[in-house]
């Protein structure tokens, strides 16, 4: 058990018989009135947020919680199979604990899983992804300022006129939103090793 005030991003509780993480908080208020924390959370039971607040001595029940880095193996009717690269065991996720964002999972591919009490109850997408653009039209005019794009994922997504098929855009796992294109300058300076 913990107090409401104490609660941090990361945190793990079971909020009304839901396993939730905290993605934000902020503490309200003042001493005479009553401090007040307002949280952002996750359910990492079905993936939906929601927006919960609580007087700052408030307790609540926090749960054991870690991560553990694992391979994406493949899909199974309705569960996701991961696979432990220590131990090369096989943990299984519904389709509502990974959410929408299944479509960035990608066979083979190394990934966060976390566990909570020792069961597996979500995946930790990176926040940025970068992928390659399979088609999009040529510049439309009229003063159009975007344009649909298909992604090597399936997904599609608006991005500006001047992106090309081939070339790979940076997205953001959340909302799905394109953040910008990743240029041959981006990418040689990123690839480039510091000089010893």
């Amino acid at each position: 058990m913990a107090v409401a005030g104490d609660l941090r991003v990361g945190n793990v509780l079971n909020l009304e018989g839901k396993i939730c993480k905290v993605i934000s908080q902020e503490m309200k208020g003042s001493g005479k009135v009553g401090k007040t924390m307002h949280m952002k959370l996750k359910s990492l039971e079905d993936g939906h947020m929601m927006e919960k607040s609580l007087r700052a001595e408030e307790k609540i029940e926090t749960l054991e919680s870690h991560r553990v880095k694992m391979q994406y193996s493949y899909k199974d009717a309705n569960q996701y199979v991961f696979m432990n690269m220590e131990t090369y065991e096989q943990f299984s996720l519904p389709e509502k604990a990974v959410g929408k964002q299944s479509v960035f999972l990608k066979e083979n591919s190394e990934i966060g899983v976390d566990f909570v009490e020792g069961k597996a109850v979500g995946v930790d997408f990176p926040k940025i992804v970068e992928l390659q653009v399979t088609s999009t039209p040529a510049p439309m005019g009229g003063g159009a300022t975007s344009k649909e794009a298909e992604l090597e994922n399936g997904l599609k997504i608006l991005v500006p006129q001047f992106v090309k098929t081939g070339e790979f855009v940076r997205i953001d796992t959340d909302d799905f939103a394109y953040l910008d294109r990743v240029t041959t300058k981006s990418m040689k300076t990123e690839m480039a090793k510091p000089e010893e």
